[in-house]
């Protein structure tokens, strides 16, 4: 049943047909059966085309995750229109230059973030006259109306980049429904599960929480966003709402192991743990593979731009690699290493294709594509996405990070990966987690600092450590420890955030 949809919004449809009475989405501000979803849906989605919504516009869904903002995705998608979630806490110049860079013709809000839409809307330039509907307010976009007749709809999830514009990557229906039905397939979800929602609607993780539960029947729960400062609260909220299954970054779970007492209260409903974005520490994850031998610890990989395009389930055997694992290409999606020749190699650049890979990058409203020729090893020539990650693959055939093209720096004339110095700090005893940045502002050359947190070791531990481990040119030039790491909003490690550290030699120590 999970692939008989080719519109993420027939997924909901579906599940309203075969589960009407069951329960939905739960969330602070409102409670639905699958029924009652799909008919506030049908009602909001009738409302905004009377308001001149029409197949092609684009939609910037400007609301707080909650329920108001799950009913507004699906109806804009339902209308045909491309949807493209943001955040309300981002500054007024960075939502203005998204709705630029994405030519949205529409911007939706709520009463509570009407004040800071209408911000956004005014940096970005004059707009027509705001429109109430049904409690939201309905923001029309400066522009020539229907520029976007004939798009099909869909996703836009926006990333940093590298100029300060945001791009908008903009997803298909059948990328996510790929995605989210493969999701769904591997955990085995149903309608008894009670997926837990933690990450932003501008998170890439929350295609799965928004529409695999959808393909499935399960059960939507948003958790409150504040609970996120208070671990132990997410380790109660996770008991008390029955969630089965969840999806967070590494950070996250780290936090519920070192702060929220999880080993000791384990959620008494949890059967499927997820994570994606970033490393997990290997001495963390086996703490959790050892407290909890009979749970399955899934690690997803892949860019927003890829959707997962690799994943597996974690062993204590597998977390002891030298280099991370991100498992095999999942069903339907080609992967492979591609050297700077263009061809498959044993190590390189990591390459997708198939149906999750994106359509482009909208740039000044236009889709632009950005998949590159390459030969897989099979001979065959193929449109696909370069990811940015260095890596290899096993002989086992799982995929293998070393680093990231763009986390290569030279030093002394040699290249150094910070990836394979990070992993071999995460490899020594007494470290829960660690991340290697250069430091920005120094000297010409890339000045290399470890940032740890401690489960024991000191400084001269790591030293120790790292002498015996790295050669001498990837030795780095100062270690600091800390009591946690910065956070982006999305929760992963906040690398720029630890490159700007201004931090002596003599400074360092325990914070």
């Amino acid at each position: 049943m999970f692939n008989d949809c080719i519109r993420l919004d027939q997924a909901l449809v579906a599940a309203a047909q075969r589960y009407p009475q069951s329960s939905a989405l739960e969330a602070q501000d409102g409670t639905f059966s699958y029924e009652q979803l799909n008919e506030t849906v049908n009602k909001l989605c009738e409302l905004l085309r009377a308001q001149g919504v029409q197949p092609g516009d684009r939609i910037g869904i400007y609301i707080a995750k909650s329920a108001s903002a799950v009913v507004a995705i699906y109806a804009a998608l339902r209308l045909g229109a491309l949807v493209a979630p943001m955040d309300i806490k981002d500054p007024a110049e960075r939502g203005a230059r998204m709705l630029a860079n994405a030519d949205l013709d529409f911007l939706l809000a709520t009463a509570a973030s009407q004040a800071a839409a209408a911000r956004v809307v005014a940096m970005h330039g004059q707009a027509g006259d705001v429109r109430t509907v049904d409690g939201l307010l309905l923001f029309p976009l400066p522009g020539q109306p229907q520029r976007h007749a004939g798009d099909e709809g869909g996703y836009v999830l926006f990333t940093s980049g590298s100029t300060g514009w945001p791009k908008g990557v903009c997803l298909t229906h059948a990328n996510v429904l790929h995605f989210s039905a493969w999701a769904a397939r591997t955990v085995v979800l149903s309608c008894e599960d009670r997926v837990g929602s933690q990450a932003a609607l501008t998170f890439d993780l929350t295609t799965f929480d928004l529409f695999s539960t959808a393909l499935a029947g399960a059960c939507l729960c948003l958790m409150p966003d504040f609970l996120k400062m208070f671990p132990r609260d997410v380790t109660r909220w996770l008991d008390e709402q029955r969630i089965s299954v969840f999806y967070a970054v590494p950070t996250l779970y780290q936090m519920l192991l070192q702060q929220g007492a999880i080993e000791q209260a384990r959620p008494s409903a949890l059967r499927a743990a997820l994570y994606a974005g970033e490393p997990f520490p290997p001495q963390l994850l086996a703490r959790y593979l050892t407290a909890f031998p009979d749970l399955p610890f899934y690690n997803l990989y892949g860019p927003t731009e890829t959707n997962v395009c690799t994943a597996e389930q974690v062993s204590l055997a597998g977390v002891d690699t030298l280099l991370p694992s991100i498992g095999w290409a999942i069903e339907g999606v080609d992967v492979e290493i591609i050297g700077e020749d263009g061809r498959a190699a044993a190590q390189g650049e990591i390459f997708v294709a198939g149906p999750t890979v994106f359509a482009g990058y909208l740039v000044d409203g236009i889709c632009r594509d950005a998949r590159r020729s390459v030969y897989f090893r099979d001979g065959v020539q193929r449109l696909a996405y370069g990811t940015g990650d260095i890596g290899y693959q096993a002989a086992d055939g799982r995929f293998h990070l070393q680093g990231r093209r763009d986390h290569q720096v030279k030093r002394r004339g040699h290249r150094i990966d910070l990836l394979d110095i990070e992993s071999a700090v995460l490899a020594l005893p007494g470290i829960e987690t660690a991340a290697v940045v250069v430091r920005q502002g120094t000297t010409p050359e890339a000045e290399i600092w470890v940032h740890a947190v401690s489960a024991g070791a000191s400084r001269a531990d790591i030293l120790r450590g790292l002498n015996s481990a790295l050669p001498k040119r990837m030795q780095p030039d100062g270690i600091r420890m800390a009591r946690k790491l910065p956070a982006t909003a999305n929760g992963k490690i906040d690398r720029r955030a630890l490159g700007m550290l201004s931090v002596n030699m003599e400074e360092i120590g325990n914070e």
